[in-house]
């Protein structure tokens, strides 16, 4: 564990822990855009179906602190130890004008689930939802407010054992469309060997293989596998929910660390 914190320490990574402010983390920011997102939506003529007054929502949105915490958020709270499943993924207090967001219940949700939860913190923070979803389930946004939502994710294979260092890295660019496949090589340093990666992703959906092979480093304009000496990960799910964040993957003394951010 020490040298795993070592590594993302190096490398100028984070960990959520205790809460952090709107502008701290990629959670809080995430949870304002989509609510930015969802309001320019609902502000469009005849997508209100609810009446909402807009001006008094653009005004929580506005004035609402953002925190993401690692403890759960239980009814009860002093106590941070109820059942997973008793677990809220937010709590909202209309009198603080506070949102606290639950980092791992979160990073599980799809896009569509995540519009609906933002909608439902935001409009208990105006009293007009409370104990149910009736009004955030009923604003149909989803589908537009996922049209031409695009992700970047980097992946790094990391060498975990002294010296440390980066194998190799490679960027993609995930989108929500249909499934589409992916594949990128970086070369070892002194090495014959490639660390090469091969991703598919989907709609909220990143899948992958990264190994370390031989490649024909003489033709540029794609890649070909002439042997594979070592595969990390195979068919590995990654994100299964919306691409966004940092995770951290270990296999022997290898780990793979994968940073999305939406665009």
């Amino acid at each position: 564990m020490q040298k795993l914190i070592l590594i993302l320490i190096l490398l100028n990574t984070y960990a959520f822990a205790g809460r952090d402010g709107n502008g701290g983390n990629e959670i809080a920011l995430r949870f304002t855009q989509i609510a930015i997102q969802s309001l320019e939506y609902l502000e469009r003529p005849g997508k209100n179906p609810e009446n909402i007054d807009l001006i008094q929502l653009k005004s929580a949105i506005k004035n609402t602190e953002v925190y993401s915490v690692t403890y759960k958020l239980c009814a009860d709270d002093s106590d941070k130890s109820c059942p997973n499943e008793a677990g809220f993924v937010a709590k909202n207090y209309p009198e603080r004008k506070e949102i606290y967001v639950n980092a791992q219940k979160w990073n599980d949700l799809s896009l569509d689930e995540k519009i609906r939860i933002v909608l439902h913190e935001y409009l208990g923070i105006i009293g007009l939802e409370v104990a149910n979803y009736r009004i955030s389930s009923n604003i149909v946004i989803a589908l537009s407010a996922k049209q031409g939502e695009h992700y970047s994710c980097n992946l790094s294979l990391i060498k975990n054992t002294y010296p440390y260092k980066v194998l190799g890295s490679a960027g993609f660019l995930v989108g929500n469309g249909n499934v589409n496949s992916m594949i990128a090589s970086s070369p070892i340093q002194y090495s014959k060997n490639d660390v090469v990666f091969r991703m598919v992703s989907a709609e909220n959906y990143l899948r992958g293989t990264v190994e370390i092979s031989e490649i024909d480093r003489e033709n540029p304009h794609f890649i070909m596998v002439e042997r594979r000496n070592e595969i990390i990960f195979e068919n590995e799910t990654f994100f299964d929910g919306e691409p966004v964040g940092v995770k951290v993957f270990q296999r022997g003394d290898k780990l793979l660390q994968i940073s999305c951010v939406h665009i």
